[in-house]
């Protein structure tokens, strides 16, 4: 599937395509996920714009370029640029980081007004006033009452146009630290690529399909192998129909009824004691898209993503029968010690790679020893250095200690690693590590320890910990994948030699300069809608808008933590967090070693670490369905129906993000006419 002209794929007009793409994207996104609410622009690993946006672009561009014009079509390679870079914008606007930062500036003093313990907080912090706003006052405690805040979650009122002005600072400044933190992530990828891409072979299952939407037509026709399938377009007509018949049923349920998609077993699970079951098995959905990416994962991996929270709700319900109690107290803290034991795996499987990039760091690279493809190992080290030396060096700053601010930025770097692996290695295409960058403070707090930070310390992990708590649409992963399509399509792969070192380098320049116009165009559309938007623009009126963003997650992750740490009330657990911890970290590296040393393993660790995430609970039965499919395809048919399947598949997926971009532009038509509208949401989650 390479392209056969590498020297082709890095073009002006494929940079200028993916730099309009990755504006419009950045533009859209806030106006359309948050004032409209409309289904998400991004949504998860596999972001819907993208998929829509490469679909129509073969379909109505390149496709008759490729047929009537072949020497003006884009090649695979151009379309590949254009993917790492759409990939790179999409981890800004929305719950990569949009979603949360600027709120995290504001909000909490808002709907902190009338908690007490936030109040003297603030009277004892000493944080910089150039980590907010430019509000009137020089007292943080009168914030909340400040217009730039309350204008931002009510819509701006005052005197005057909206107050963006007052914003310049903090983007500059946050600024500098989120630039740090995506070149430190682009130096940690290219330093285990060769270990993840080669030496371990990672599937990378969602870079399949991409590589499949940027596949180009033989030069004379108008669709490519997948697109000239039947099945391929089987499978997306049925998807279409369906979302588009059960979209209308929204707006005229009496002529058109729904079609049902799901299951509701409530009824059945009323009594004793299947009453004691987790909500997620008594009802579930089904995602198409979901099923299709399943189709693609190994047997292993999708049995272990929805097995793990049904044996879960078997051991719920047995520990309701015999204690009456069907909670799960100390789940967390197995989750951080699955997370902690997975990362060692990682590290103990790659460790002569990574034994060899510290070796060439100080001494340099010797003649016959592999380099780094996209940067050469010594540089790429050293460069993460100073990143990392840059980030503590912010935090102190900022007001952190400087073990606090070392602590803060190794376990961002660590979760943003973690996930990309679990990405690569599974294919899941919503993925969440749900531990909090405060909590080794509140840890140490459990065992006695009073306030082992400072305040600033702790609020300062609590501000980055809800920007990055939501791993669906995460930076490391998008860009990994990008490097993964890019040695694959263009091609990059064998020993690297000058050509493909300059490409390599100018992929990493295209996606740090792609993240970069993200964040300034995403951070003033977000600011755009927020002033400009009280309630949201459909039928329900919400308010205010994105109010998880701006309110709940702001309520969970900064004000009520901060305020809880401030009373020194950390501790009030009925079980021992380390206890769970060790027997999280127990099972995960059981389920590893077992996987490593037997081929016939049926288990994957990532199953036991993802069960208690909101991803496992709202997918585990659209995998199922998926490890069903495949199953089945390989019991009946073997290897050759597989593969013939494949397309099928892949139209599942592409058809369910035409039919949410269908009704995403149904739903700005009717807005633009006035005419009251129930948005479709289609993604997982709101």
């Amino acid at each position: 599937m390479a392209d056969p002209q590498p020297t082709k794929a890095i073009t002006l007009r494929a940079v200028l395509l993916g730099l309009f793409g990755v504006a419009a994207i950045s533009l859209l996104t806030p106006y359309s996920d948050y004032a409209l609410k409309n289904s998400a622009i991004i949504g998860f690993n596999l972001p819907v714009g993208i998929v829509l946006a490469l679909f129509l672009f073969a379909l109505l561009i390149n496709g008759p370029l490729s047929r009537f014009r072949p020497n003006w079509a884009f090649s695979s390679g151009e379309l590949t640029i254009v993917l790492v870079m759409l990939l790179a914008g999409c981890a800004v606007p929305s719950c990569g980081l949009m979603r949360y930062f600027p709120a995290s500036l504001v909000t909490p003093f808002v709907n902190g007004q009338g908690n007490l313990d936030f109040q003297h907080m603030w009277e004892e912090m000493n944080l910089p006033r150039w980590l907010f706003p430019s509000y009137a006052s020089d007292n943080p405690t009168e914030w909340g009452n400040d217009p730039i805040a309350t204008g931002f979650v009510s819509r701006w009122q005052g005197a005057g146009g909206s107050p963006y002005a007052a914003w310049v600072r903090p983007m500059l400044v946050w600024g500098l630290l989120f630039a740090g933190l995506w070149m430190a992530i682009l130096c940690m990828l290219t330093l285990v690529q060769r270990q993840w891409f080669e030496n371990e072979r990672l599937p990378f299952p969602l870079a399949q399909i991409q590589m499949s939407l940027v596949e180009c037509p033989t030069p004379g026709r108008w669709l490519n192998s997948i697109y000239s399938s039947r099945s391929f377009w089987i499978g997306f007509s049925v998807v279409v129909a369906l979302r588009l018949w059960n979209g209308a049923g929204t707006y005229w349920p009496q002529f058109v009824p729904a079609i049902p998609t799901g299951f509701d077993l409530s009824m059945l699970f009323s009594e004793e004691p299947l009453s004691y079951a987790a909500p997620y098995v008594r009802k579930a959905s089904v995602w198409f898209t979901v099923i299709g990416v399943a189709y693609f994962l190994s047997g292993s991996v999708t049995l272990s993503l929805w097995l793990f929270p049904v044996l879960a709700v078997i051991y719920q319900v047995g520990k309701g029968v015999t204690t009456g109690d069907p909670t799960l107290p100390g789940q967390w803290e197995e989750h951080l010690g699955a997370v902690l034991a997975f990362s060692v795996a990682v590290i103990w499987i790659g460790r002569k790679h990574f034994r060899l990039i510290l070796v060439q760091a100080f001494r340099g690279t010797r003649e016959g020893e592999p380099q780094g493809r996209f940067m050469s190992y010594p540089f790429a080290f050293w460069l993460l250095m100073g990143c990392i030396a840059l980030m503590i060096g912010w935090f102190w700053m900022a007001g952190a200690s400087l073990i606090g601010a070392a602590t803060i930025v190794l376990l961002l770097l660590l979760l943003f690693m973690v996930i990309a692996r679990v990405v690569a290695e599974t294919g899941l295409i919503y993925g969440q590590l749900l531990i909090p960058i405060y909590r080794p403070w509140t840890l140490l707090g459990s065992y006695g320890f009073i306030r082992p930070v400072s305040l600033e310390t702790f609020y300062l992990s609590s501000l980055t910990q809800v920007s990055f708590y939501d791993f669906r649409e995460p930076f490391s992963v998008y860009a990994s994948h990008g490097m993964k399509v890019a040695q694959e399509m263009i091609p990059l792969e064998g020993e690297p030699t000058p050509r493909t070192r300059v490409i390599g380098r100018r992929l990493i320049g295209l996606m740090a300069i792609s993240v970069v116009l993200a964040y300034v165009l995403s951070f003033s559309s977000l600011l755009w809608t927020e002033y400009n938007y009280a309630f949201s623009q459909d039928a329900s009126q919400s308010y205010p808008i994105n109010s998880w963003g701006t309110v709940g997650a702001q309520r969970n992750y900064v004000l009520n933590p901060s305020s809880t740490y401030y009373r020194d009330r950390y501790g009030a657990e009925n079980y021992d967090p380390l206890t769970h911890i060790g027997v999280g970290a127990a099972i995960s590296a059981g389920l590893s070693v077992m996987r490593l040393r037997f081929a016939w393993w049926p288990l994957h660790p990532v199953g036991f670490l993802m069960y208690p995430t909101t991803p496992a609970q709202v997918i585990w039965f659209s995998l199922m369905l998926g490890w069903l499919a495949k199953t089945l395809m390989l019991r009946l048919g073997g290897a050759g129906m597989y593969q013939s399947a494949k397309p099928l598949f892949i139209g599942l997926i592409v058809g369910e993000c035409v039919a949410a971009g269908l009704w995403g532009a149904i739903t700005i038509g009717l807005y633009l006419l006035g005419v009251p509208y129930h948005p479709i949401d289609l993604m997982l989650v709101g």
